[in-house]
């Protein structure tokens, strides 16, 4: 039985070589970018207003320092964002301008809307809209959003191996990248095993179970890759060795679950080794998932001394808390770093709101928790890796390691928070 660290170094140092596609960028929400993004253009590509108002000489408000005095502007014209101003900003003149808009030649400041007034078609500064010195301040900010302050052209706006989310997009939208280099998504099939296990539409007998973990990890690996459910197979050595080459023959990743533990018909492992697979575990000191199981099928190509995983096999247990736990912190981290990305559910340091307490303390326990407002946690009521309702009221699972039975309330520790 291997540790739970040593268990995520072997999965993630396994990890497949996907090759890339181009996808539009109406489709490339949730991929992994596969090259850097450069700027081809500054951001912001011109002086542009970041408020209403009017453009105008910082000089001419305040001559004498940090005091404006009252004088009156010429107001030239108006301009509006997407359009080019015709005259430039001298002594004395001003612009009416919208936000987004260009700011004028001559103009280092704009005059907010609310801190102006107009009349007989000259702008002064509002009366009264003034410091507690009885001054509108030089020293504000000038209300102009620079050219290439926030990006310069040829800089890297996105780097290789970010996954693209809806902020992503809008960048590369911004940077005119239309159609997307990422990593294709991995082809992973799912199969459940065991006699005891039915279909969710079967009416189940008193000695059967619905099969709650073949939709589960379906629903979990549809969010990461393109994934299919290849039903359920009997607890037989004929029946599992069919069903694994027909997935691994079809997929990239095949997730069993069900049938890894001691019994008697509990076949997967030595089927795997069967059908090609080299295991790497099949025993991992944590709680839920101590039978989880991990192999590969080896890529040799002659002339290279580096021998490549051409697929894989993650056979979980078949406790719904167990697979849907070890999907999150071992599958899914597997599944991003092949698509070239690097992700690990995020983790964080909070006290706990209540005492917790276990008897056996040989493995590393992940155990669910809410996260309260006030940034303490608090174990849901957990009835052991067969109690999946406790995941729906669960906002992360808590690590408990090795060695420690208890922890007090206000001790620390730390939780992770699963997709």
């Amino acid at each position: 039985m291997i540790t739970f660290r040593q268990a995520i170094d072997l999965v993630l140092g396994s990890s497949l070589k996907l090759p890339c596609e181009d996808v539009p960028l109406w489709e490339c929400t949730g991929r992994v970018l596969a090259v850097d993004i450069f700027a081809d253009r500054d951001m912001p590509p011109f002086n542009k207003s970041a408020v209403d108002g009017f453009a105008c000489r910082r000089g001419d408000l305040f001559p004498q320092g940090n005091e404006q005095i009252e004088k009156r502007f010429t107001i030239l014209e108006t301009i509006p964002a997407g359009y080019r101003p015709t005259m430039e900003i001298k002594e004395g003149e001003c612009s009416r301008i919208m936000t987004g808009a260009v700011v004028p030649n001559g103009a280092d400041y704009v005059l907010m809307v609310e801190d102006s007034e107009v009349e007989d078609g000259f702008m002064k500064i509002r009366a009264g809209n003034k410091n507690e010195k009885g001054v509108l301040s030089a020293t504000r900010g000038s209300n102009i959003c620079y050219k290439g302050e926030d990006i310069k052209q040829g800089e890297t706006i996105i780097k290789s191996g970010t996954t693209i989310g809806a902020a992503q997009v809008a960048v590369l939208a911004g940077a005119g990248v239309c159609s997307v280099r990422v990593s294709t998504r991995p082809k992973v099939g799912v199969l459940s095993t065991g006699d005891e296990i039915v279909e969710p539409h079967i009416t189940p007998l008193d000695y059967q179970i619905r099969d709650s973990n073949g939709a589960q990890l379906t629903a979990q690996a549809k969010s990461c890759a393109d994934a299919k459910f290849y039903g359920i197979v009997k607890d037989g050595r004929d029946e599992l060795f069919a069903a694994i080459q027909k997935v691994s023959s079809e997929c990239d990743i095949l997730i069993l679950t069900g049938g890894v533990s001691m019994g008697e018909f509990d076949y997967v492992p030595q089927v795997l080794t069967e059908c090609g697979f080299k295991i790497l575990f099949d025993r991992i000191a944590v709680q839920p998932g101590k039978p989880s199981t991990f192999g590969i099928k080896e890529r040799a190509e002659p002339g290279k001394e580096i021998v490549e995983p051409l697929k894989v096999v993650f056979a979980l247990p078949g406790n719904p808390v167990s697979s849907y736990v070890q999907f999150e912190m071992l599958v899914r981290p597997f599944i991003m770093k092949s698509m070239g990305g690097s992700y690990f559910p995020k983790s964080i340091i909070l006290s706990s709101a209540t005492e917790y307490k276990r008897r056996n303390s040989e493995r590393t326990a992940l155990i669910p928790v809410t996260i309260e407002k006030n940034g303490t946690f608090t174990p849901v009521k957990y009835n052991g890796s067969a109690h999946i309702m406790a995941m729906t009221l669960s906002d992360a699972v808590a690590m408990i390691p090795v060695g420690v039975t208890r922890i007090e309330k206000g001790e620390t520790a730390e939780i992770f928070i699963l997709s």
